[in-house]
């Protein structure tokens, strides 16, 4: 453990030496951000890859463990070595000339494919709460690649204000660290260790206000070897094999960018297009400084960092603590930060539940249309429609008859408890309406309406309303056209409307 402490403490005190000139090359080479006034250079992540590796070879010079495990990665992990340094050139590449999404991308899949062909990084077996499951070589190959690929990009697109991707890194690697540790891979902890400490060192000037970023040729390299090590390390435990531990560590990156591709896909927008509508930016919108929403993003990187520990023995009560987090942290999203995609969702959700309700009525639509067909008297026709909005979610139904025309003498219905009674029925303070006007006669003039009527507060309305437009209407047009109203009634100051919204009356469902 002596070799650990030693090996974090100085890749930090390299990452603070190291972190200055890496921005002078960035500045010298053109690697600058010039969105922020003044322009900050983007050149974090040679400082973070270069620190660590100074540490480790400083250490392997002085303690012999260090030098043996060394000298056993270049076997054990030479590939990941490889797939890490072209990852880190890929990032460097895009820092200076701003590639786009897709060749990006397909260098990502690209690396990921061959450390699963060649090297062996993969994830073969996936636990779950009902038991392992054995992946097979093509599910265990998409898998690696998606696993790899997406955390790669997921800590890029944290990286949208100061601190915020450097610091749930560190928390992060600190996960897969004491995992390493616990489940007996020297190796794994040992380089997870000394890249916390280099990210620790680099963090002091990329905190805000930050004077350097960590660029592509960080957040990609980072995002990249954590991924690779998770997967390194997870093969060591005989129940960890699912990744559970790193999948839980990296949930705050992991959550953003799934929330981020639901997002544009709700919208149909291109997955790839960034915005600036992740968490961070959520944040800051809500008022938070940038520091502010930093640190509450570190809290809520090492709270998912301290859960991921309870997977070290894979138990249900892990899995109900981690899906208690998850549901919190989604419940912030959609509560606090405003994030309406997801609230959209969950509503097409809730009405999926409830779908048999609107296809009952949606059937009693298209019956009272064959039935208004088939009218031939008013009591027809009333008892088409008393049947059809006697269970239906609206509060009041309303038939307007035209003696010639709109603005002529017009006659008003209320369709209430299967009957049509004569009345003047004006809409009221609280409730909405839908107007249905039709034709009578080739002229093309108005001569009816039915309106449907439904108070505010009430659950989200699930029946179709292009269907009462396009089905019922024109029925109960041509039922109008062909039936004779019924005479006038002779009544006094009129019947006042009856309101389901008085308390003696049921409320409808």
């Amino acid at each position: 453990m002596r070799s650990y402490l030693f090996t974090f403490v100085l890749a930090a005190v390299m990452g603070v030496l190291l972190t200055p000139l890496a921005g002078a090359v960035g500045r010298r080479l053109g690697a600058m951000d010039r969105t922020v006034e003044p322009p900050v250079p983007r050149f974090g992540g040679l400082a973070i890859a270069v620190s660590a590796v100074l540490a480790l070879g400083l250490l392997a010079l002085v303690f012999d463990p260090v030098r043996a495990l060394l000298g056993y990665s270049r076997i054990e992990l030479e590939a990941v070595y490889a797939g890490a340094g072209v990852i880190f050139l890929l990032g460097v590449v895009d820092d200076l000339h701003a590639l786009k999404a897709a060749p990006k991308l397909t260098v990502e899949v690209a690396v990921a494919a061959a450390l699963y062909v060649v090297a062996g990084v993969h994830a073969s077996t996936v636990w779950l709460p009902f038991g392992i499951v054995d992946l097979g070589y093509w599910a265990g190959l998409a898998f690696s690649v998606l696993w790899i690929v997406g955390i790669t990009n997921a800590f890029n697109l944290l990286d949208g204000i100061d601190g915020a991707a450097a610091g749930a890194a560190i928390f992060a690697l600190l996960a897969v660290f004491f995992a390493s540790v616990q489940l007996g891979n020297p190796l794994v902890a040992l380089l997870t260790v000394a890249l916390a400490g280099a990210t620790l060192g680099f963090l002091r000037y990329n905190f805000a206000p930050a004077r350097i970023f960590l660029g592509d040729s960080g957040s990609l390299f980072l995002g990249f070897v954590l991924a690779t090590l998770a997967l390194r390390g997870a093969t060591k435990g005989p129940t960890i094999v699912a990744i559970a531990i790193p999948m839980v560590a990296f949930a705050l990156p992991v959550m953003d960018t799934a929330i981020s591709v639901l997002r544009r896909a709700a919208r149909g927008a291109p997955l790839m297009t960034g915005d600036r509508e992740h968490f961070h930016h959520r944040l800051l919108a809500m008022g938070l400084t940038t520091r502010q929403a930093a640190a509450l993003l570190y809290v809520v990187s090492a709270a998912f960092a301290l859960a991921s520990m309870l997977f070290l023995n894979p138990n249900i009560r892990g899995m109900a603590v981690f899906l208690a987090m998850l549901g919190v942290l989604v419940w912030f999203a959609v509560r606090h930060l405003k994030v309406f995609e997801l609230t959209e969702l969950a509503r097409i959700a809730r009405r999926g539940f409830v779908q048999t309700r609107a296809i009952s009525f949606n059937v009693d639509v298209r019956k009272a249309a064959h039935e208004l067909d088939r009218t031939r008297t008013w009591d027809e026709i009333v008892q088409a429609l008393a049947r059809l909005f006697d269970r239906s979610e609206f509060d009041a139904v309303r038939l307007v008859l035209y003696d010639g025309g709109p603005g002529k003498a017009r006659r008003e219905f209320l369709l209430e408890g299967g009957e049509l009674h004569e009345q003047p029925v004006a809409p009221q303070a609280d409730e909405w309406g839908v107007h249905l006007p039709f034709q009578l006669g080739a002229g093309g003039v108005v001569r009816g309406e039915l309106a449907v009527f439904r108070r505010y507060g009430r659950r989200p309305l699930v029946t179709d309303v292009n269907l009462l437009v396009e089905t019922l209407r024109p029925a109960l047009e041509a039922a109008a056209e062909r039936v004779a109203p019924p005479a006038r009634e002779e009544r006094g100051a009129g019947t006042p409307r009856r309101r389901a919204t008085d308390p003696s009356l049921p409320a409808r469902p």
